[in-house]
């Protein structure tokens, strides 16, 4: 007698009781992997964020370098001319050895690197005497261009 037959009110009240306990322990675990999910991408977020400083500062040093560099050479007679380059090409190859953190470091140092080598071949056609058919190159440019579009598409580096 103490068991309901399966018309009786009382099973109906077991059986909402059971879908609240289902529908409560459901929203639990969605508001538990939200939380989890944000604090993840807040994590990665922060990490690519001090990554990309890193990047910068070191992409702003290598070029500072390089740029005394470039005034150095320029300033040198055409005997010291040909070590100046030399010392070009092997600054521009530290830079290709170079570990990027993020992939937009690694975009800044692709772009900086193809303005070394111009830079690098415009020298090298000045001092053979033919036209080099660049005008200008501009490194801090196409560093701060590359740097720019990090900042126009943010986060892209986090893969979650």
């Amino acid at each position: 007698m103490n068991n309901p037959e399966p018309g009786s009110p009382r099973s109906g009240a077991n059986g909402r009781r059971v879908a609240l306990v289902v529908i409560l322990i459901a929203f639990v675990a969605s508001a538990t992997t939200a939380m989890l999910a944000f604090t993840a991408s807040h994590r990665a977020r922060t990490a690519d964020a001090t990554a990309q400083a890193a990047d910068i500062a070191d992409l702003r040093a290598v070029l500072a370098e390089w740029q005394a560099q470039v005034t150095e050479a320029q300033r040198a007679g055409h005997d010291e001319a040909p070590q100046r380059l030399g010392l070009l090409k092997s600054r521009a190859a530290v830079l290709t050895a170079w570990k990027p953190r993020t992939p937009c470091g690694e975009q800044a140092r692709e772009q900086l690197h193809v303005a070394m080598d111009a830079r690098i071949r415009r020298i090298d056609g000045a001092l053979a005497g033919k036209p080099t058919g660049l005008d200008r190159v501009d490194e801090q440019a196409s560093l701060d261009g590359a740097l720019r579009q990090c900042e126009v598409e943010p986060g892209r580096d986090v893969n979650i």
